[in-house]
């Protein structure tokens, strides 16, 4: 993927798990091995794991989104400049601001991680 690529494919995976809710995307983006480096834990299915964190998520913080302020790419890793923030009172909060590592294997997404290295909570 080139960089307007990995950068579209980033929104649109964001878009489609904070825009539209819809958790399912993650069976469509996730690699059948996928492993996310903030579970950790290598017994748990991350897959699974990552759908019952969103639901959570999105129950405790209902206007909670990300916005994909940039990404670049290279080779099969996609870094992306993120950053979480919530709606109150139609005013937008930000929550914090990080980077995350998606490592593809063909056309969906095998690991992640994320540096957080700004927090507002």
């Amino acid at each position: 993927m080139d960089q307007q690529e990995s950068l579209a494919f980033i929104r649109e995976y964001f878009h489609q798990l904070f825009d539209l809710r819809n958790i399912d995307a993650i069976d469509h983006y996730l690699d059948r091995d996928y492993y996310d480096d903030d579970i950790g834990d290598p017994q748990v299915d991350h897959i699974q794991n990552s759908k019952e964190f969103l639901k959570n998520l999105f129950i405790k913080n209902p206007t909670i989104g990300v916005d994909v302020k940039d990404a670049i790419s290279r080779d099969n890793v996609i870094t992306a400049y993120l950053e979480w923030y919530v709606t109150k009172n139609d005013t937008r909060l930000t929550l914090r601001k990080g980077v995350a590592i998606f490592v593809l294997r063909g056309k969906k997404i095998l690991k992640r991680h994320t540096f957080i290295y700004a927090s507002v909570e």
